[in-house]
């Protein structure tokens, strides 16, 4: 798999100096339009910010590598899950919200383009942008890459649900999984396809 090191990575002070040992790998989207969550990193706390994600994979399934993956950042704000795990951030919207022009927005008021959203009703919303195949097809590649380079274990937390222990867990997981009132990733995210790509590799 070919992965772009170069074009959003990271200053030093975006991440922490120290290795530690990776147990699992946590999935998130992005919950904005196009690369926004990139630009808006970018910007945050004078571009001096901790909270960026390892990883990124774009709607079209281009990964980009924000810093070393033995590193790591303030990603969950959840210390001991973020020491752990490895962030990857799927360029995605998550929920969003029907116009009364019949459009989609998210929280922020960003349009969903090319009518990419379904139907499902879960944590309160209906509406959610779609992961595209190549999106889907990209992650389940780079999580498999990055369990044999780290010898985390190629099996998924099976609910998209918040778990009080989820950090014991060794694996791949949610950041639902880990903070109470996240949406993401949502349910339109086929834990059991993924599973069987990665351990198909294919």
């Amino acid at each position: 798999m070919k992965i772009n090191k170069t074009k959003y990575k990271v200053k030093e002070v975006n991440r922490y100096k120290t290795k530690s040992v990776k147990t699992q790998i946590v999935l998130a989207t992005s919950l904005r339009k196009k690369n926004h969550h990139v630009i808006r990193l970018q910007h945050k706390d004078y571009g001096n910010t901790k909270r960026w994600n390892t990883y990124t994979v774009s709607r079209s399934g281009i990964v980009y590598q924000h810093y070393d993956d033995k590193y790591h950042s303030d990603f969950l704000g959840v210390k001991e899950g973020d020491r752990k795990s490895i962030s990857i951030v799927l360029e995605n919207m998550g929920a969003v919200f029907e116009t009364e022009d019949n459009r989609f927005v998210n929280w922020l008021n960003e349009i969903c383009d090319n009518d990419v959203t379904e139907e499902y009703e879960w944590g309160g919303y209906t509406h959610w942008e779609k992961i595209s195949v190549a999106q889907f097809k990209s992650v389940a590649l780079l999580c498999g890459e990055l369990c044999e380079k780290h010898n985390i274990p190629k099996k998924c937390f099976e609910t998209h649900h918040h778990h009080k222990n989820i950090t014991k867990f060794k694996g791949i997981v949610f950041r639902s999984n880990n903070i109470e009132d996240s949406s993401d990733i949502h349910p339109l995210f086929d834990i059991e396809k993924f599973s069987e790509m990665l351990n198909n590799e294919s």
